[in-house]
């Protein structure tokens, strides 16, 4: 075979050296489940977190019967675990609580377009709404399965088939109870992803084509439903398209995100999903019928440039009130932390700058405080 040429046998052997290279990574930096850990929170993060004074933290304790942290070592300071900082948000944090007899909220994160922060949105603010003292299940329905390796389980090595929503999609399961799997994240669960996750893309459309009663539409949404009893908050993290899969989660959504960046072309994307969705949707049956809580559109990865500052603007007259107004910035503690397979949220101490850490996580936070009120407005 001449030397330009690439074999099959050449190709195995480049993925099999790749999945070993990228496993050693997540061994060194993100510990995949159950090595994962949940960081621990400084106790100026726990009171800003329930809007307190740190001086008034320590009658609380003992008042609200709160758990006071563990010393770290070598300081007088204190430090929180996750749990124990869930614990605190939730005594004295101004948090909603879902009312009686209401169901937990879908919120489908979508873009047509990959490379816009769409996998670290979800799993971020996921994180984030866990702090805010909600319970949160995580579906990952893209077969790269970003979401799940950022939850801590590797899709090669740690997800079979069954795991995923596969069973749901191929009429073995009635709903998708037995996909919920717990993390390393106390009270974020995750039905994790792998690449059987392109099965869906031909078994969806080919049922639909062999049977004119079966509604892919409705297939996410049946397939959740005894899981809103128990979850607050539903995330889909979708792929960068707008598969029949895609379709259903967004049907599925009382909430849809799109995060995208102010850049021209990710603009001419978003532009060109809403009008293929708007189409589809008039071609489904009872679609009329359907209504979402909220639609909104986030600035991510944004630059401190002319262009981006143009493209902002070509957005707000495009999308008026849709646009969120939350600016995520393309930041150097984003990439680090995406380096390491983690969120911001895995890093509540800085590594690396301390300013860029605070406007990456400032905006996020924002975003995360914009999602409980669309849960406050649509239990109410």
């Amino acid at each position: 075979m001449p030397a330009n040429k690439v074999s099959m046998a050449q190709l195995v052997s480049l993925a099999t050296t790749a999945a070993d290279v990228l496993e050693q990574l997540r061994l060194k930096f993100a510990k995949p489940h159950p090595l994962k850990v949940a960081p621990r929170f400084a106790t100026t993060y726990v009171a800003e977190l329930c809007k307190l004074d740190k001086k008034q933290m320590r009658y609380l304790i003992d008042r609200h019967n709160l758990p006071p942290g563990t010393k770290v070592e070598g300081s007088k300071a204190k430090e929180f675990t996750l749990l124990e900082t869930i614990q605190w948000a939730r005594a004295l944090g101004d948090f909603p609580t879902r009312p009686e007899g209401k169901s937990g909220k879908v919120f489908c994160v979508c873009n047509y377009k990959g490379g816009v922060a769409k996998t670290t949105t979800t799993v971020g603010l996921g994180q984030a709404l866990t702090l805010r003292a909600q319970k949160v299940l995580i579906v990952d329905l893209d077969g790269q399965a970003t979401a799940t390796q950022l939850c801590g389980l590797s899709p090669e090595q740690h997800v079979q088939p069954h795991d995923t929503i596969m069973p749901l999609i191929a009429g073995d399961q009635p709903d998708l109870r037995y996909a919920v799997q717990p993390t390393y994240w106390d009270n974020l669960s995750l039905i994790p992803a792998s690449s059987a996750l392109l099965g869906a893309e031909f078994s969806l459309p080919a049922k639909a084509i062999s049977d004119r009663d079966f509604r892919f539409w409705e297939v996410l949404r049946k397939g959740l439903e005894p899981l809103l009893e128990e979850y607050d908050v539903i995330l889909l993290d979708t792929s960068p398209s707008l598969s029949h899969l895609v379709i259903s989660a967004m049907f599925a959504a009382d909430g849809l995100l799109m995060p995208c960046p102010p850049e021209s072309l990710d603009f001419a994307s978003s532009v060109q999903f809403w009008g293929i969705f708007s189409e589809l949707m008039r071609t489904l049956p009872d679609a009329d019928s359907k209504a979402f809580d909220f639609v909104s559109i986030v600035y991510t990865k944004v630059q401190s440039s002319d262009i981006s500052r143009l493209t902002k603007s070509w957005m707000k007259e495009a999308y008026g009130g849709y646009i969120n107004g939350i600016e995520i910035p393309d930041s150097a503690a984003a990439r680090l932390a995406s380096a390491q397979l983690k969120t911001i949220y895995d890093t509540p101490k800085p590594e690396g700058s301390a300013e860029a850490h605070r406007r990456y996580k400032e905006p996020s936070d924002r975003l995360a405080d914009f999602a409980i009120e669309q849960l406050e407005l649509g239990w109410s």
